[in-house]
């Protein structure tokens, strides 16, 4: 059940993710040859970072303590070291604000944290903060997105506050499932680094962490944009 509910939300989220890079860069403000390149590039490493994960976890990689931290580091410097791309700079620039936000209901996959708890899978040290956090995110990024859509007032600070509350969210289950790994309890965490459970720390996690960094880019750029605006 887990298992289908996993690899479900993972292909989908996925697929709605690749989608939503498609179009925004044929809004951007970009060649040709730019948007192709990016459509394509993008699909392509979606399949090699997917791939991967699936091959390294086969031979048992992610059982080693410390590694799916690791793994998340790597993902997140990459994602981050983008911005030094002028064509990422522009297609960032022109995605919509409540899309990049509302994207982030995939978060609801954490769910299965609750589930491996109930089912005795888990410990609760990890799952249950893990779990939850993940599950409110997922629930207040539809009601954020809204309200961002609809420019209602306090938008900015609305997202700034559910934003900062995603990544500590991050922080916090990552710590606690780092010190879940070394410490001795029952049931220990050994479920994330098998498949399809793994998907969630080393595929679902840093992607959407980078999307929380996109999202306070937007925010800071825009900010600035309207500070210009009332200078005038």
């Amino acid at each position: 059940m887990m298992e289908t509910i996993i690899l479900g939300i993972t292909f989908l989220s996925l697929l709605l993710l690749w989608i939503g890079i498609a179009l925004v860069a044929e809004r951007a403000n970009i060649s040709v040859f730019q948007k192709r390149f990016v459509q394509i590039t993008s699909a392509m490493l979606f399949i090699a970072w997917f791939a991967a994960i699936d091959l390294l976890a086969r031979f048992g990689f992610f059982r080693i303590n410390g590694v799916v931290l690791l793994a998340f580091l790597l993902t997140a410097l990459f994602g981050f070291s983008l911005f030094f791309s002028q064509t990422f700079r522009k297609l960032l620039a022109v995605t919509p604000m409540y899309w990049i936000i509302g994207i982030q209901v995939f978060r609801a996959i954490g769910g299965v944290f609750l589930i491996g708890y109930v089912q005795g899978l888990l410990p609760g040290l990890f799952a249950l903060p893990a779990g939850i956090g993940d599950v409110l995110t997922a629930i207040t990024a539809l009601v954020v997105a809204y309200w961002s859509y609809k420019n209602g007032k306090g938008a900015r600070l609305i997202a700034y506050i559910w934003n900062c509350f995603g990544v500590l969210d991050f922080v916090n289950a990552l710590t606690l499932g780092t010190l879940a790994s070394f410490i001795t309890i029952e049931p220990t965490t050994a479920l994330l680094g098998v498949l399809p459970f793994v998907l969630i720390p080393a595929f679902g996690v840093p992607r959407s962490f980078l999307l929380h960094g996109y999202t306070f880019w937007l925010l800071s750029k825009r900010r600035t944009k309207t500070a210009a605006a009332l200078s005038h």
